[in-house]
């Protein structure tokens, strides 16, 4: 991933390109492929991931001067949209440039602000850990292509840590904990799974040359870690963004609320969530509501029927959203439902892996679902199991799949004719808004019977992501500690201790997480407007066809391309 400021564009590139000053382009496509050329030259890694091949064998550079040269970039085309003659420009274009202007926004907070890559070694962890991922998760290209790439990323890996280590300061404990724990996965997946990924190789060459790239890459990682176990003894930074920057965080997605403001709505959104679930767990245990969720925890499949049933749960979701017109899917495909790669299980619970909209090879997407460890006690596996009881896990089936992010993907895949910008869109709140949206969604739609038992793992989700927005403007803008956040989410948002303080943490370094719950309320908000003004015309499927259309840009962008004009967000 990329760092939590910096937009998580997908990157089209072409060919050999130049970090060198561009000349001022003419038109606005010019200008866009311009961005995304330097981009995916300075981000190679994020390109792999994009679908897009090029730079598989380069890292990132992360180093003060390479930042320098990607500041000025930045400017250099904010200045070139400013200097376009919007009377030349279709509306779709002009909502184009606004959409690209607040993005660079984003990057230049990240940048020139926040510079997470001077505070958080977890930048540099992850960057290590995707390098190798992205080459290994996707077949692509033959196995010997992408194991050579894989060797060529490994031997760089000491330079970035190198660089890590002058890069850093003041880095806030919190951080110095997340990359501790990180780049200990790190070292285990380095060392272990991608190996293993390459064993069908049998070209001795190669298998020699990634051991010794293995020890190299580990090495460098090893040496991190135990310099990061020496700052953790000092460890004094602070990771609280302030009112500035937190206002600018928004205004990259295009929202101009105040954080005071989505504060309050997600506190009402907190009480609403909060009434429903002791409602809802009055019908599921009228006896001790209190067991609610434990009772609808023992209803779950086995390890060996975990798959098949996640399988069956999506052929049921995607009936109930034909027979119901809830959204009209591009078409009947749906993703490969599987057990979780090895090399991915220590990071991943669940998760919709699909391509790259760029990628033209490897263009299956797949629906993960992490067995329990067989290595473990049968008691232990069973607990974890119950994690994925019966309603939770068509909850997560909605939001991870339909009419969730692989609903986003049909439609990208379905219309080729997006512009570069909408096509690297990637709003946080209109990807996992609209995602955490369709769990609400289609629970009021009668999913599932329309049962208790289901509303209440929905709402258990929902509680989770209020909680998220609440501890993300409290802990940047009105200094609740991690600590109190903690607390929060454990009795506000009912989730076990040890889920709560990590719930709380990925707050401080990820402030963006409240775009679950406001992305979410932002289209509830679009939805009826639109229903207002369309009144008996109004059907959800038109609705839902419209939003996913436009493309995963900010709603702002959104709304005014669906009414026609600005309007309120909330």
């Amino acid at each position: 991933m990329k760092t939590l400021l910096r937009t998580s564009t997908l990157l089209v590139a072409a060919g050999a390109l130049s970090p060198c000053r561009a000349a001022p382009a003419p038109n606005l496509n010019a200008i866009v492929q311009t961005y995304i050329d330097r981009e995916a030259a300075a981000y190679p890694v994020n390109a792999t991931a994009s679908g897009l091949h090029a730079g598989d064998s380069r890292l990132d550079d992360l180093s003060p001067a390479a930042h320098r040269t990607e500041v000025e970039h930045l400017h250099e085309t904010l200045d070139q949209l400013a200097q376009l003659d919007a009377t030349h420009l279709t509306l779709p274009q002009r909502d184009d440039r606004d959409i690209l202007a607040a993005e660079i926004g984003g990057q230049l907070l990240e940048e020139e602000r926040v510079q997470n890559w001077r505070h958080s070694p977890d930048v540099y962890v992850g960057l290590a850990t995707q390098a190798a991922y992205t080459l290994i998760a996707r077949d692509f290209a033959p196995a010997r292509q992408r194991m050579a790439a894989v060797i060529a990323r490994e031997n760089q890996l000491p330079a970035l840590f190198a660089a890590a280590r002058l890069n850093l300061v003041a880095m806030p404990p919190a951080f110095v904990e997340i990359g501790l724990e990180n780049v200990a996965g790190a070292i285990d997946f380095i060392s272990k799974d991608v190996p293993s990924a390459f064993s069908g190789v049998s070209d001795k060459r190669l298998a020699a040359q990634l051991s010794a790239s293995t020890q190299t890459a580990v090495g460098a990682a090893r040496d991190f870690q135990a310099w990061l176990r020496v700052q953790q003894k000092t460890a004094h930074g602070g990771f609280v963004l302030g009112t500035d920057n937190f206002r600018r965080l928004l205004a990259s997605d295009m929202i101009d609320l105040s954080p005071d403001q989505i504060l309050a709505a997600g506190r009402a959104q907190l009480k609403r969530d909060q009434d429903g679930f002791a409602d809802v767990s009055r019908l599921v245990s009228p006896q001790r509501p209190a067991d609610a969720l434990s009772t609808i925890e023992r209803d779950h499949p086995d390890a060996a029927h975990l798959v098949s049933a996640a399988r069956d749960t999506l052929a049921d979701i995607r009936r109930f959203i034909v027979a119901h017109k809830i959204v009209d899917l591009p078409s009947t495909a749906l993703p490969k439902v599987a057990e979780t790669p090895p090399f991915q299980r220590a990071l991943i619970f669940a998760e919709m892996d699909a391509p790259g909209p760029f990628e033209r090879n490897a263009t299956q997407a797949f629906y993960y679902i992490t067995p329990p460890d067989a290595t473990e006690a049968v008691a232990a596996q069973n607990a974890y199991l119950t994690y994925f009881n019966r309603p939770f896990l068509v909850n997560l089936s909605v939001h991870e799949a339909l009419p969730g992010h692989f609903t986003q993907f049909m439609y990208q895949q379905a219309n080729p004719g997006w512009s570069l910008v909408r096509q690297t869109g990637h709003s946080y709140t209109a990807t996992e808004g609209w995602a955490h949206y369709s769990e609400q969604m289609m629970q009021a739609q009668g999913i599932g019977g329309g049962g208790p038992k289901l509303h209440l793992a929905q709402l258990q989700d929902a509680l989770l992501r209020d909680c998220r927005l609440i501890a993300s403007v409290e802990m940047h803008t009105h200094g609740m500690s991690l600590a109190d956040a903690t607390t929060m989410m454990t009795t506000e948002c009912f989730q076990p201790k040890d889920v709560a303080y990590k719930e709380a943490r990925r707050g401080t370094a990820d402030p963006g997480y409240y775009s679950y719950t406001l992305g979410k309320l932002m289209i509830e908000k679009l939805r009826a407007d639109v229903e207002a003004k369309e009144g008996s015309a109004f059907t959800l499927a038109r609705f839902h066809d419209r939003f996913l259309s436009a493309a995963l840009v900010p709603i702002r962008i959104i709304r005014r391309e669906m009414t026609g004009a600005e309007g309120p967000l909330l």
